[in-house]
């Protein structure tokens, strides 16, 4: 653990405040959504870029989001017009975790086969976690998948659980 942390702050050390990195963004043929922090394959179409400032602490920019997202790596399987689907794409985005976002709906049907094949059936949404595959989306337990994972938490969620005392909750009177 002592390792980690001392890895992380020489990290820190040799970023400079200025340095950025690029996000792309693309659909390929089957319509499949991907955001990664390095350049799609040859002849993939249009590819939208955008600098990330380490500030941001987004995909590669924070060590522990890079090392997760290494080991488990995020899919969302999804439909065009669905709430659960937009609901759980969101929470990925609010929390900062590169995933690849893959469209199951009827002109896809080679997603369709890829996504029989690797989690079983079709659902929508289902989220793959490593793994791990969820069907449905439930914000406790996504969460608790990405906790177990090695996702850092973010914003108002980190900062609850830097407040809570060592040991789990504060005793009650």
């Amino acid at each position: 653990m002592a390792r980690n942390t001392l890895m992380f702050l020489l990290a820190l050390l040799v970023m400079s405040p200025a340095q950025a990195t690029k996000l792309y963004k693309w659909v390929d043929d089957r319509g499949n959504v991907t955001y990664l922090d390095r350049p799609p394959p040859e002849g993939v179409g249009k590819v939208e870029e955008r600098e990330m400032n380490l500030g941001n602490r987004f995909a590669s920019d924070n060590p522990a989001t890079a090392e997760a997202a290494s080991k488990f790596p995020v899919t969302l399987y999804m439909v065009p017009r669905c709430s659960s689907c937009d609901a759980a794409r969101q929470y990925l985005r609010n929390r900062k975790v590169p995933f690849k976002e893959v469209d199951v709906s009827e002109k896809n049907q080679k997603a369709q086969e890829d996504m029989r094949k690797s989690v079983g059936d079709l659902a929508v949404p289902t989220l793959s976690i490593g793994s791990k595959v969820m069907k449905g989306y439930i914000e406790s337990l996504l969460e608790g998948e990405l906790d177990a994972a090695g996702y850092p938490k973010t914003g108002a969620a980190a900062e609850a659980k830097e407040a809570e005392p060592e040991g789990g909750l504060a005793p009650t009177q």
